[in-house]
């Protein structure tokens, strides 16, 4: 049974792997970046497989009582890239496209409100015909934003990601928000 479980939380992961990197393509292609997507080939694909098999190590050693070091400011992207919830869905897209991440951070004043995610933008894009410089962050984006502190464990930040089935934490520091961790920045700082 145990074993059974386990193959089949690694195939969820695979999943994720093949569902990032279509993604991405998906919103190179959407928002025109053609000379982008030229760039995102198998070198990332390959990338990502890595990770996969990091990913399959990190949890082998929190299963069998074993830790690993660090906090999520080793880890983390700061500062986060951010937008506020009134900006408009093109404005969004093209951050993520200049800046090469899959996720913005959505505020209002200081406070995190939400996230979008290039998940986000691709079922809106492909359930509707809207147009991006009419639909604004707070109506697409994933709320809310799930929070760590900043002297979160690395191990810790990985069981919430796995709990809560997601891919990033917001980071902050007396409420205050200070970066962004993905399950690829913890598996790149365990290497």
């Amino acid at each position: 049974m145990h074993e059974e479980t386990k193959r089949s939380g690694l195939k969820a992961i695979s999943w994720r792997i093949i569902a990032t990197s279509t993604g991405m393509l998906l919103v190179y292609y959407f928002t025109g970046q053609w000379e982008t997507m030229a760039e995102f080939g198998i070198g990332d694909v390959v990338l990502k497989l890595l990770f996969y098999f990091l990913h399959e190590r990190a949890w082998n050693r929190t299963e069998y009582g074993r830790s690993f070091g660090g906090k999520v400011t080793s880890a983390m992207r700061s500062p986060p890239l951010i937008s506020l919830h009134s900006d408009t869905v093109r404005s969004i897209i093209q951050k993520m496209v200049t800046f090469d991440i899959g996720a913005v951070i959505v505020t209002d004043g200081d406070k995190p409100v939400g996230i979008i995610t290039e998940r986000n933008i691709l079922e809106w894009r492909l359930t509707t015909r809207e147009n991006p410089n009419q639909k604004v962050a707070r109506e697409i984006m994933s709320s809310p934003i799930t929070i760590v502190e900043h002297d979160t464990s690395l191990a810790d930040a990985l069981k919430i990601m796995h709990d809560k089935h997601i891919r990033r934490l917001a980071v902050t520091q007396e409420e205050k928000i200070m970066g962004i961790v993905t399950e690829r920045r913890i598996l790149e700082a365990l290497i």
